[in-house]
């Protein structure tokens, strides 16, 4: 199924790329992935290299490298050593999640904290969930939890009055798809996948971010179990971190009963894990 399968028509498609700007690939994501892909191996020397010719890669990968969440007992200095200890998948989300965080600064009509807040927050309750399921791969559910959004910083550069609507569509129960569409002419689960296509994220995660608002996706049987578990994943990961903002879309309270089937979880777990989460945020 391609990842572009939708109500829309070809033709509305092209002239969205027309007036949409996809982003191009970013040489750094483009050379890590040329490395993944290779048959001889990933050199993680050059990696390291690659990462310490850009100064703010470099200061995010040892503030992550000496982060609370590895404990090391002796603080990293180098870069070499740090890619070593994060490994490929960690550098490869990593990179992908600061060039998405860099095209949101530049989009003035973008509440930037509160957009990244809300990607990170959900990418982190993702891997807490991945971590107590079954058959779950993190780094998917931790990438997909990171560019989920990531149409919205796209609209956002193109329409100046795109965080008004983000506004408008929390504080009403028509969906925020329709109202993207309505207002914009698009919405931003396909212009996200179409930045997800164009930097060459994994299909699963294309196809997830497309449909990440398309509850009848549980029910029509035509994307793959991976898929669905990784919506099924970040609407759990949404009711978990609820803040009634303009970033909360809790599909979760009405639609739970399908998601829990998907995650082949009951209402008892998500009760444990809701517990669980909650005693280890900080408290306010």
């Amino acid at each position: 199924m391609s990842y572009m399968n939708s109500s829309k028509t070809e033709e509305d498609d092209a002239t969205l790329l027309d007036n949409i700007i996809i982003p191009s690939r970013p040489t750094i994501l483009l050379k890590i992935q040329k490395a993944q892909a290779d048959k001889d191996g990933v050199n993680l020397v050059e990696i390291a290299e690659l990462i310490a010719q850009d100064i703010g890669l470099s200061a995010a990968v040892l503030k992550t490298i000496n982060s609370a969440y590895y404990g090391l007992a002796d603080k990293v200095t180098s870069i070499r050593q740090a890619v070593f200890l994060l490994g490929m998948n960690r550098i490869y989300i990593l990179v992908a999640a600061l060039s998405l965080r860099k095209i949101a600064e530049t989009s003035a009509c973008l509440d930037l904290d509160l957009f990244w807040d809300h990607s990170v927050e959900i990418a982190s309750s993702s891997i807490f969930i991945a971590q107590h399921l079954d058959n779950i791969n993190t780094d998917d559910a931790q990438l997909f939890g990171l560019f989920h959004d990531c149409g919205k910083v796209l609209l956002a550069q193109q329409f100046d009055g795109y965080q008004e609507t983000l506004k408008t569509a929390a504080g009403i129960e028509d969906s925020l798809i329709n109202i993207e569409r309505l207002r914009h002419g698009t919405d931003h689960s396909l212009v996200g996948a179409l930045l997800s296509h164009a930097w060459c994220l994994p299909t699963s995660i294309t196809l997830a971010i497309r449909h990440h608002h398309t509850i009848t996706a549980f029910r029509e049987g035509v994307l793959s179990d991976e898929v669905l578990t990784l919506l099924a994943v970040n609407f759990l990961a949404e009711s978990l971190t609820n803040h009634n903002n303009d970033y909360n879309y809790n599909e979760w309270s009405i639609h739970g009963d399908e998601f829990m089937e998907t995650l082949k979880i009951t209402e008892n777990d998500v009760t444990n894990l809701r517990s669980e989460w909650q005693a280890k945020q900080p408290l306010s």
